[in-house]
């Protein structure tokens, strides 16, 4: 009986002193601080300030945004290509623009670098031949290659 008893004693010595628990973390000394009405006037002023584009590729400056708009439709297909093009939509006056040029980002150059207006992939055109020489000088400036109507186009100038 006498080791049973000094068993659980040999585990609890192997444990090594028990140790308190950690201690809470520290409460942060002070709060943030908050951006001052000067820090905002001055943050408001470059907003406006900042180059928009309308959905005709027009660059302006956004006018802040106005609280008495008529009621209008807003322009879903200029709002989904500004967004799906990576740029942001601004509230700017009484219109939605966009914080980069849509109609510039959307356009496709060929080997030469002349723009090319796309349609819709054709269905019924057999795959083109794509140049290397084509698809490395797009890739090799950033840009990608990609299918348009019936050829190859690429999404931005190759030749530059």
């Amino acid at each position: 009986m006498a080791l049973l008893a000094a068993g659980p004693l040999v585990v609890l010595a192997a444990c090594g002193p028990m140790e308190p628990p950690p201690a809470a973390p520290a409460a942060p000394s002070a709060a943030p601080s908050a951006l001052g009405p000067v820090e905002i006037g001055k943050l408001a002023t470059a907003l406006a300030q900042a180059k928009v584009y309308d959905p005709k590729g027009n660059a302006m400056s956004c006018a802040p945004p106005s609280a008495d708009c008529p009621d209008a439709p807003p322009d879903r297909r200029f709002l989904d290509d500004c967004r799906l093009a990576g740029f942001q939509v601004r509230q700017c006056g009484c219109s939605a623009r966009c914080t980069g040029n849509v109609v510039a980002a959307s356009r496709r150059y060929d080997e030469k670098g002349n723009v090319k207006e796309c349609g819709k992939v054709k269905m019924d055109c057999n795959e083109p031949k794509l140049s290397s020489a084509f698809q490395d000088a797009c890739i090799d400036k950033g840009h990608r290659v990609e299918l348009c109507d019936c050829s190859w186009v690429c999404t931005g100038d190759p030749t530059k």
